[in-house]
């Protein structure tokens, strides 16, 4: 092979290994148009429905982890809902012993743009993890709303979509 040969066989065998600058900016400014379009499209609307269905989930896990801890322990444990209006601003899980309420969970705020409004200020639960009373949550975004039902007997949470 001929020195002319061998250098055009070194150079195919050379392979790009980064992309270059301007291939990195433009797909980033392809992304922005993208991310843009999809804000406009979905609107503050859409994130305030999620945050809202998030926030009945989260309620729901609360509620079952109150019922697992009254079991475990032997306390009874309650989400004490605190309500101005009519409507939950935020609530937080207590723990009824003997010597006082005690708080075992930071607080959690309703997300703005949330609308939830309940059936009693403290949802509780006994020994054996059945609910105190059947209790009734109803948490409203912007356009979706779910209703979060408890039962008395055994104490089991429910979440149903209620948008019509």
């Amino acid at each position: 092979m001929d020195i002319a040969g061998a250098k055009t066989a070194k150079a195919r065998r050379v392979t790009r290994r980064a992309f270059s600058l301007i291939e990195l900016i433009a797909v980033l400014a392809i992304l922005g148009l993208v991310v843009a379009a999809g804000i406009g499209r979905f609107g503050s609307g859409t994130l305030e429905n999620i945050q809202a269905e998030s926030y009945v989930r989260r309620l729901a896990l609360d509620l079952a982890h109150a019922r697992r801890a009254t079991i475990s322990t032997g306390d009874n444990h309650y989400l004490s809902l605190t309500t101005a209006a009519g409507k939950v601003t935020s609530y937080v899980l207590t723990r009824r012993a003997s010597g006082g309420d005690v708080v075992v969970d930071e607080p959690r705020a309703t997300p703005a743009g949330t609308t939830v409004v309940a059936s009693h200020s403290e949802l509780e639960f006994d020994f054996d993890g059945s609910a105190l009373g059947g209790y009734t949550l109803s948490v409203a975004g912007p356009a979706r709303s779910w209703s979060l039902t408890t039962v008395a007997a055994t104490g089991a949470q429910q979440v149903v979509e209620t948008t019509p």
